[in-house]
């Protein structure tokens, strides 16, 4: 369903002839996506709080939040879906502290490439993304602050329901 709906959102973005926004939609279902595709199972899936808000990130400029804030939260999200597509679905482990890291890099990295991208367009298009280097250092500032964030409430929501689905824990940390 998630999957639907940020496919929902990448169509009307293309057909209101915003092709950026599609395309990060689009990005933004590949994670939401993978569960179900690696195990070729519709019914894996990330978390559903998490699927919400990557849905409610990409739609957030049809409802009227600000596409440059909903940007850095569609990063975000898309970055912490990564990390928990990471973590749940693979043989990997990671601490929580450091999955919490390393969605705050990840989201931060991912900025950094847009960043980027945004540049070169500006400098090989003629497009004007970037007006001027002190709105490309807060860019860079805004983004870290969304990737702390992001970082903190992935900390959060993994210590509050971390063994919500463990055989091998308590159902509640310190019960027995």
């Amino acid at each position: 369903m998630s999957v639907g709906a940020l496919g929902a959102v990448a169509v009307a973005s293309a057909l209101a002839g915003d092709l950026p926004w599609s395309l990060l939609a689009l990005a933004l279902a590949a994670p939401v996506a993978a569960p179900a595709v690696a195990d070729r199972d519709p019914t894996a899936t990330v978390p559903w709080p998490l699927a919400v808000v990557s849905v409610a990130t990409v739609a957030g400029p049809w409802v009227g939040v600000p596409a440059e804030i909903a940007g850095y939260l569609a990063v975000a999200a898309f970055a912490t879906t990564a990390v928990v597509d990471l973590v749940a679905f693979t043989s990997v482990g990671l601490s929580r502290r450091f999955a919490a890291a390393f969605v705050a890099l990840t989201t931060m990295a991912a900025q950094a490439v847009w960043t980027v991208v945004q540049f070169y367009a500006d400098r090989w298009l003629g497009t004007g993304y970037l007006g001027s280097k002190a709105e490309l250092q807060w860019d860079l500032v805004a983004a870290t602050a969304v990737a702390v964030a992001a970082g903190v409430a992935f900390l959060w929501y993994g210590s509050r329901f971390e063994y919500a689905r463990s055989s091998n824990e308590p159902a509640r940390p310190g019960s027995t």
